[in-house]
């Protein structure tokens, strides 16, 4: 038997086997390296911690030590460079944890927590890295507070001030750091704030509001990757309004509303909710009612989905490039009440959780037609809200 064997860059030659060894090692290296920085946290409301998982190229899901954050902590982002990881606790006192993301294992090592001055329901990081933007919902509040070189969040803000509307409940500014938006679902409108990334100054008193139907309950929102397009979806509503924006002066025009319901669907438009027991907070059947939370885009700009919890389903639809226009492609059924989903910075796949589900999904994602197909299931704590994926390397 005749073994062939190549010549490597030492000038030696090596059998066809040796090589396969060589090779094999090199993959085992790279497969360790992409399994070390690869990383998913999801925020457990009702346990106050965050869960931690590894996630490897084979799209598997191996879980980490929990980190301690406080009651009701739930929305989450991460800084650009993935070093750090900020943390929403919505219990008095109301504040934020900062993280620091360990890039070979995932953990995440507490870096101390500072006030904020109010519940909030919505953060976000400025383009610089600089800043902290903030929106409580019950308080009607927005805050602005400076980030350190350490990650440090400052507990003096350097922007704070009610809206003069209802339940702001997300915010986020565009890609040229210039306009912050802030839906309002109890006033169903967005409002549109200059932005001063040198100070941190919001423009509260030169908002601009762009009105909705009543009772859509704009939620959250995306932007296309060009930052062209504004992607909207109504929590009670159920409906996806499409806007063009003009990048100049941050005006909102719409140019579609869609909705993302199945055919056929016998859900009523929603109410605004409150927590039991809130001065207001109505008494419903929320079986028979639209509740959608969560809205992501594919880094490919090709498709965008939304999150409906009374039916437990994830929306997909078709994003015409040009036009900016949806179409809607299905749904696929997923975790308990799912509130919050992310997809990751390749769009290779896309992971949910439930706030009535003691596990997480994920699955592969088809970046061209948006089909989702479930890969795993990995156990979480309870009231999964939140789903923040981080990629070190």
């Amino acid at each position: 038997m005749t073994h062939k064997s190549f010549k490597v860059l030492s000038g030696k030659y090596v059998s066809t086997q040796m090589l396969k060894t060589l090779i094999g090692g090199l993959l085992s290296v790279v497969s360790v390296y992409a399994l070390a920085g690869t990383f998913v946290y999801v925020s457990n409301a009702e346990d106050g911690d965050i869960s931690t998982f590894v996630l490897s190229p084979d799209l598997k899901l191996t879980s980490g030590p929990r980190a301690p954050a406080g009651k009701l902590v739930m929305p989450m982002v991460a800084s650009a460079d993935g070093r750090f990881l900020y943390a929403s606790v919505r219990s008095t006192p109301f504040l934020v944890q900062t993280y620091a993301i360990d890039g070979n294992t995932g953990s995440l090592q507490p870096k101390g927590a500072s006030p904020l001055p109010d519940n909030m329901v919505s953060i976000n990081l400025d383009k610089t890295g600089r800043w902290l933007l903030s929106a409580s919902y019950s308080g009607g509040t927005l805050s602005v507070n400076g980030v350190d070189t350490q990650g440090r969040i400052s507990p003096d803000p350097a922007s704070f001030f009610k809206t003069g509307g209802v339940r702001p409940h997300s915010i986020r500014v565009d890609h040229a750091n210039r306009f912050v938006y802030v839906p309002h679902l109890g006033t169903d409108e967005i409002k549109t704030y200059s932005f001063d990334a040198a100070t941190g100054k919001l423009g509260s008193e030169s908002s601009v509001s762009t009105k909705l139907p009543k009772e859509f309950g704009p939620r959250h929102f995306v932007f296309s990757n060009d930052g062209k397009f504004f992607y909207l979806l109504g929590e009670m509503s159920g409906n996806v309004v499409v806007y063009e924006r003009k990048a100049d002066t941050g005006e909102l025009r719409q140019i579609q509303t869609i909705s993302s319901m199945p055919s056929g669907s016998t859900l009523l438009p929603g109410v605004p909710r409150l927590p039991a027991g809130t001065p207001g907070a109505l008494d419903f059947d929320d079986t028979k009612v639209i509740w959608c939370a969560d809205i992501q885009i594919t880094p490919n700009g090709r498709v965008l989905y939304t999150s409906e919890r009374t039916q437990s389903n994830l929306s997909r639809f078709a994003i015409d490039s040009a036009t900016g226009r949806l179409r809607l492609l299905g749904q696929t059924s997923t975790e308990k009440q799912p509130r919050g989903f992310a997809i990751d910075p390749q769009g290779n796949y896309l992971i949910a959780s439930g706030e009535k589900s003691n596990t997480i999904s994920l699955y592969a994602l088809n970046p061209t037609t948006g089909d989702l197909t479930l890969k795993e299931r990995a156990p979480v704590g309870k009231g999964a809200n939140w789903v923040q994926i981080v990629q070190t390397n």
